[in-house]
């Protein structure tokens, strides 16, 4: 089960226009998620009920979401922009490149830093 579905992402987010591209996406942030939070916030998505909810787990069930939702895009961008290949900008006029090596743990941290900022207060991120 996927935090949220292509409909819900469709109406939170616009990264992704591509319902197989998001699919695939999907999987690797829910893994990520998963690992960064040691399961907890998918045993709190598995628990949710929005009927028996209270505000706080409203609110936790949204951030859920929009964490979710930026650690897609997050890997889109990553995986767009070419990260690890070295090249960070070009200029056409009087032509100059600027080169920097982005490293797996550079990625990593990036990705980690998404869950933390977006699952703050919540207490899924754990002290990480």
């Amino acid at each position: 089960m996927s935090y949220i579905t292509w409909e819900q992402y469709r109406s939170l987010c616009n990264g992704i226009t591509d319902e197989t591209e998001f699919n695939r996406l999907s999987k690797l942030a829910e893994i990520k998620l998963n690992a960064i939070t040691h399961m907890r916030a998918k045993r709190f998505e598995d628990l949710y009920s929005e009927d028996t909810s209270t505000d706080f787990q409203k609110r936790v069930h949204l951030q859920i979401q929009d964490t979710f939702c930026q650690l897609i895009n997050t890997m889109s961008v990553q995986e767009s922009s070419g990260m690890g290949t070295g090249i960070t900008s070009v200029s056409n006029d009087g032509y100059s490149e600027s080169y920097k090596i982005t490293t797996a743990q550079e990625k990593e941290a990036q990705l980690t830093s998404v869950i933390r900022s977006g699952l703050s207060g919540t207490g899924l991120a754990g002290a990480l």
